[in-house]
């Protein structure tokens, strides 16, 4: 079952990248050429003509702010690039009345040349950074029901952005109609999955947070409902204009499922709570944004214009970006997704490349001027030189880098696997057997978020704390002396991982860690900590082992000596008495 969800969140993953490469490619996020008439003063049957530029494609058709367009006259098609834009070089029939007079005009749009705005391409910098983050996720966890429904509501996030109304534009309006009212539903599907992530933890839910996540659905079904038949009747029918109502709608859409984390949050104990404070903390930013431009649009129509050209909606493509970027940061520093290990290398080795070849881009631009008059070969040899030069630097770059990268980054990883090694150093100095194993207990289930964690000592019998010496895991513990994937073998040692712990080249012992809280696996130089702690302890409850079996036959030879003495005196009273 995790191999399907995992190859069917990556194949939408996979769909909304497509989307959004053709998206960029074609410009139909962007405004064009033939986007130049407006229609600020709609009613349900006309449309007032505002803003026609000289030169535009509506003043060649012959079109004059103040124009009417009979909008009950005209065709579904016509009707429905009225709301979103038309595509490059389209034909329209256009109903108008001008100066009292009704008549019908051809408009032909331009070539479509798209403005490629800033806060588009960082909008589009955000869907994509989405995509990549809901592919690692059902890639690493499709397992985990909360990785899925993340993984759903970003995807779900970004398809609908690309082809809602206004945004997607082809060649057919009647294709790009049945897109848009999907697109509704997809839209709100997606929002409402922020209340059902919610619902995820700190189960069971109490009725408040089931009567808000329920009210959530109510509310997308009513707004999805309300959309579809409202496009639909601006298309088919007589209507045309967009109630508050409908924008009210749409507002509480996006209010519940915030409600629905702001009532969970307190509920999440332990580990937990890190988890969903941090994932929705950026979304629900996401969300109060997006809550705060549809309100601002209803009540000022300039605040988000139709065509995306408003404050609006500049806000809302920067908040795009900053909602994976904050997700990011945030499940990488605070350890929430397993995927540190992996990126700290890229980035380093990233890092590296970036400072290595700045350098030496840098270093060539400033000495252009000289180099151009000097000979071939002394250009050879100053651009020998230098690469020689970052050649033998580049171990303090790495150095540098890996610094940087992991204060920015791992700061806690890096703080819980100094906390393991500092207790791995301290461990032989620990004179009491019992200390140290509740120490280390203690330890590995604060820094390395084990759900639990169990150390099977040899009992002397044939048992490790009353696990047979020839199960599975202890018989490759034995032999092998490596770390073991208790997945991966019939053994009835329950946990995630097992650690030998030897001495003398003698198994003393199992360190075996449950799955970590948080639902991640244990990264491989975290794993390499809790071998090396294991390995300590081991050393350290030989040591104390010994000491305590000399402790004992030391009491035992005194005992045997003071009862040998006993013995001799006794002998020697009874040799003393007389006869009778």
């Amino acid at each position: 079952m995790p191999s399907r969800w995992r190859a069917g969140l990556l194949t939408l993953c996979a769909f909304g990248a497509l989307c959004l490469i053709v998206n960029i490619l074609s410009g139909t996020m962007t405004a064009s050429e033939g986007l130049d008439f407006g229609f600020a003063h709609a009613t349900d049957s006309t449309v007032t003509i505002v803003g026609v530029k000289a030169g535009s494609p509506a003043a060649r058709a012959g079109l004059h702010s103040g124009d009417v367009l009979q909008v009950a006259r005209l065709s579904p098609a016509v009707r429905y690039r009225l709301k979103t834009g038309v595509a490059a070089h389209e034909r329209l029939t256009l109903v108008v009345t001008h100066d009292g007079v009704t008549k019908t005009v051809l408009y032909t749009s331009g070539p479509g040349v798209p403005v490629r705005r800033w806060d588009l391409w960082l909008g589009y910098a955000g869907m994509l950074w989405m995509l990549l983050f809901a592919a690692l996720i059902a890639w690493r966890r499709p397992e985990s029901a909360e990785a899925r429904v993340l993984s759903i509501l970003l995807v779900l996030f970004v398809i609908p952005t690309l082809v809602a109304p206004g945004n997607w534009v082809s060649p057919w309006p009647m294709v790009d109609f049945i897109t848009s009212i999907i697109s509704f539903l997809l839209s709100n599907a997606g929002i409402v999955l922020l209340a059902t992530y919610a619902l995820l933890f700190a189960r069971p839910a109490s009725a408040l947070r089931r009567g808000l996540a329920w009210a959530a659905y109510a509310v997308a079904a009513l707004s999805t409902i309300n959309a579809d038949l409202g496009a639909t009747r601006a298309v088919f029918g007589t209507g045309y204009g967009l109630a508050r109502s409908d924008l009210l709608l749409t507002d509480l859409t996006w209010l519940f499922p915030l409600l629905c984390v702001l009532a969970t949050i307190p509920a999440v104990k332990g580990p937990e709570r890190a988890r969903v404070v941090w994932t929705t903390l950026t979304l629900g930013t996401l969300y109060a944004v997006e809550l705060g431009t549809q309100t601002a649009a209803a009540f000022v129509p300039a605040f988000t214009s139709a065509h995306g050209f408003g404050v609006g909606t500049q806000i809302n493509d920067v908040i795009i970006l900053v909602a994976p970027l904050g997700m990011t940061y945030a499940l990488l520093n605070r350890r929430l997704l397993d995927i540190g290990f992996a990126f700290n290398r890229a980035a380093i080795f990233a890092g590296v490349s970036f400072v290595l070849v700045g350098i030496f881009v840098l270093v060539e631009w400033l000495l252009s001027d000289w180099l151009q008059t000097a000979s071939h070969s002394a250009n050879l040899a100053v651009t020998g030189a230098l690469a020689l030069v970052l050649g033998l630097s580049i171990r303090f770059v790495h150095a540098r880098v890996e610094h940087v990268v992991d204060n920015v980054f791992f700061r806690k990883r890096r703080q819980d696997e100094e906390a393991i090694r500092t207790m791995a150093a301290e461990a032989p100095y620990v004179t009491d057997a019992a200390v140290l194993v509740a120490r280390t207990e203690k330890i590995l289930s604060k820094n390395a978020d084990a759900s639990f964690v169990r150390i099977l000592l040899d009992d002397g019998d044939g048992t490790y704390d009353g696990v047979n010496e020839n199960d599975a895991a202890l018989i490759a513990l034995r032999a092998r002396h490596v770390t073991l994937d208790l997945h991966t073998l019939e053994t009835t040692v329950v946990g995630e991982l097992a650690y030998p712990m030897v001495a003398r080249g003698r198994l003393v012992g199992a360190l075996v860690l449950g799955p970590k809280r948080s639902g991640e696996t244990y990264a491989p130089d975290e794993s390499k900590a809790i071998a090396q702690l294991a390995q300590s302890v081991a050393s350290a409850l030989d040591v104390l082992s010994s000491k305590q079996a000399s402790r004992d036959d030391a009491v035992l030879s005194g005992i045997a000596s003071l009862s040998e003495s006993i013995r001799d005196l006794r002998n020697a009273l009874f040799a003393r008495q007389p006869s009778t």
